[in-house]
């Protein structure tokens, strides 16, 4: 994937003090960038956390931050998309990435070399089911799409041989808060996953 790039990001910062930092917001929906009113004015791989003050190093002349632009979006006009269903910040120049490796070797290698090029340390997640070249139907990736509040860590779970797994290697991440695993299969779809029903909103935005 070469197109980790710098991006200008347009937009009003919007106060969070509207929401809770207590409460996950949902919609009936798949929500994503074009409907949904950012809470940040960057664009840091899709961060998707409340009430969470982001690590995020800007050039103050130009006002830029770098992301990561996913391959499947290189060619579109689109600014951001399922970025967090591959990489996640959790903090302290630290990212969590899915198991892409499973998948792809040559895919997470690259990501890894990109991140750690700008000097973030890269952790990675890995099932010990895996045994060989995952199919591309085989949602053992998904545990990547958390949501994360101030205190607390929500991963999907799928009743699936990987669940422990996944929530033990998470919650090594998150010293701090608590992480608790929720069945969340019926959340998966081709349109999008658990945390893309989940977003910074104003709280009732969305009933």
């Amino acid at each position: 994937m070469e197109n980790l790039e710098a991006i200008k990001v347009s937009g009003e910062r919007v106060s969070s003090e509207h929401l809770n930092a207590n409460k996950v917001y949902f919609a009936t929906e798949v929500l994503n960038d074009s409907n949904v009113m950012p809470i940040y004015n960057k664009l840091c791989m899709v961060l998707d956390i409340y009430d969470v003050k982001h690590e995020i190093v800007e050039d103050p002349t130009t006002h830029t931050c770098k992301a990561l632009k996913p391959s499947w979006l290189a060619n579109s006009g689109k600014m951001a998309d399922h970025v967090e269903c591959l990489v996640r910040y959790i903090g302290n120049k630290r990212v969590l990435m899915t198991n892409c490796a499973e998948y792809n070797a040559e895919v997470a290698a690259t990501l890894k070399k990109e991140f750690e090029a700008d000097g973030y340390e890269v952790v990675e997640l890995s099932y010990s089911s895996c045994a060989g070249v995952r199919d591309a139907k085989d949602m053992s990736w998904a545990y990547i799409n958390y949501i994360q509040t101030s205190k607390v860590v929500i991963v999907p779970m799928q009743r699936a041989k990987e669940d422990k797994e996944a929530l033990r290697q998470i919650k090594a991440c998150f010293p701090d808060l608590a992480v608790v695993g929720v069945y969340a299969k019926p959340f998966f779809s081709d349109e999008g996953e658990f945390i893309c029903y989940s977003k910074s909103i104003k709280e009732n935005a969305i009933s």
